[in-house]
């Protein structure tokens, strides 16, 4: 019963933070998209590209290495908290001195002169997030959701109200104002998270080197792959940046309808983790096997009537998410989601071998897979264009996914027949499981 309300209660949190910052994320980007032209907009993607990255990088170079180690008999939980906070300092001055000396080639490489306020405001934004993120790392691994969801709903729904105001009352402002008023939401939400999360803290920081250096041999690792997928992410709108803002800005609209199918990757991965952990040390690679091939089924049972739907109407979609401007997309978009079924099987492959005690091989895994990637761009982005970009993220995509089911069969010994048995007992399930839950709200 306890085990079934953590499901219940986690999932809840942590599904309704991934739709609260898709929500508010693309309703921003509605606008958004409608407020500025074409070539304006797309060195806002780009820059939003550029953030990522960095958000993305820090994450996976804390989050999961502190988490699994948390949960580790014996741990010292105030040593490793302080050892987390130290290196997410560390690791965010890091990114910020990148994204200085990096700002004049970018502005040289896009043929554009904003990036340089937009980033300087995104340092400080970093800098905020530091205590930020921490506080959420902590509640995560005390296995609880609450201010975790509170504080991302107040820092994008706070963006989002802006952004809609904006649109309606105050024309013509620059795209520095977006980036001025991140940095006002992060402080928002960081508020949130220290009156929600801030009991999970301890009473004293304590600094312990030997844990340090343990937690960074374990996260450099996870650093990496964080950084070459979250750059292989990215890849196509850099290089198409440098052909055309506004092509950036089209290809965007295809790239922002995906985001519909990773809510439940990402959302269920979250959730997961923490229980692949458990499971792994206490039945070993079997129980991580298991739980893999489970949560993979859950994911695709999810998201394939949503793929569906997106391929057979993608011109109605992209009309609705960004405008006549972009429906010329269409064809990009039903290249990019056919790809998106294998989403959820690379999703949780970084977790899989992490929980086994190898981070290094979803590292190189994702290393090979985003250079070609990046290979791919580099031929066929100059030639052509937007639709070069969605050939290569097929791709690579298709390519990492070959790659992960070999190693993790020789590994843990995942079946792909086993994940389609699991995925047809999800539809067997789903039926009856959607019935009972109305019939308790009644």
């Amino acid at each position: 019963m306890l085990r079934n309300n953590y499901w219940v209660r986690s999932g809840t949190y942590v599904i309704l933070q991934r739709f609260s910052i898709f929500l508010f994320g693309f309703g921003g980007y509605f606008f958004m998209v409608r407020y500025f032209p074409k070539e304006e907009f797309g060195v806002w993607v780009l820059f939003v590209a550029i953030t990522s990255i960095v958000e993305m990088s820090r994450s996976a170079f804390i989050q999961n290495a502190f988490v699994k180690m948390f949960n580790e008999p014996g741990t010292d939980q105030p040593a490793l908290v302080t050892a987390s906070l130290f290196l997410n300092f560390v690791s965010t001055l890091f990114f910020i001195l990148v994204m200085i000396l990096l700002n004049p080639l970018l502005n040289m490489f896009w043929h554009t002169h904003d990036m340089t306020q937009l980033i300087l405001w995104y340092c400080f934004t970093s800098l905020v997030l530091v205590p930020f993120t921490q506080l959420n790392y902590v509640e995560q691994a005390n296995h609880s959701f609450r201010g975790v969801f509170w504080s991302a709903v107040v820092r994008q729904g706070f963006f989002f109200g802006v952004v809609v105001y904006v649109f309606f009352f105050v024309p013509g402002l620059p795209l520095s104002f977006y980036a001025i008023l991140q940095s006002i939401c992060a402080l928002a939400g960081l508020a949130i998270s220290w009156i929600l999360s801030g009991k999970f803290m301890p009473a004293q920081l304590k600094f312990d080197w030997p844990l340090i250096s343990r937690l960074f041999k374990f996260g450099k690792y996870i650093l990496g792959t964080g950084i070459t997928s979250s750059i292989g992410k990215s890849t196509d709108q850099i290089i198409l940046g440098s052909i055309s803002h506004s092509t950036v800005a089209l290809y965007n609209s295809a790239i922002r309808v995906m985001n519909f199918i990773e809510i439940p990757s990402l959302s269920i991965s979250n959730i997961v983790y923490p229980k692949i952990a458990q499971m792994a040390m206490v039945e070993g690679k079997l129980g991580a096997r298991d739980l893999y091939q489970k949560s993979v089924a859950s994911i695709v049972g999810v998201i394939l009537p949503l793929i569906l739907f997106i391929f057979l109407f993608a011109q109605f979609v992209l009309l609705v998410t960004a405008g006549p401007a972009y429906v010329e997309a269409k064809t990009i978009l039903r290249l990019l989601v056919v790809s998106a079924i294998f989403i959820p099987f690379n999703i949780q492959v970084g977790s899989a071998f992490e929980v086994i005690g190898k981070p290094q091989v979803s590292f190189y895994i994702n290393l090979t897979g985003n250079l070609v990637n990046l290979v791919l761009n580099l031929v066929l982005v100059p030639r052509y264009g937007a639709m070069g970009a969605a050939w290569s993220l097929v791709a690579s995509t298709t390519s990492t996914f070959a790659i992960c089911q070999i190693l993790l069969r020789r590994e843990i010994g995942v079946s792909i027949t086993k994940v389609v048995e699991e995925l047809l007992a999800f539809y067997r399930r789903a039926p009856k499981e959607i019935a009972k839950f109305v019939g308790r709200k009644k």
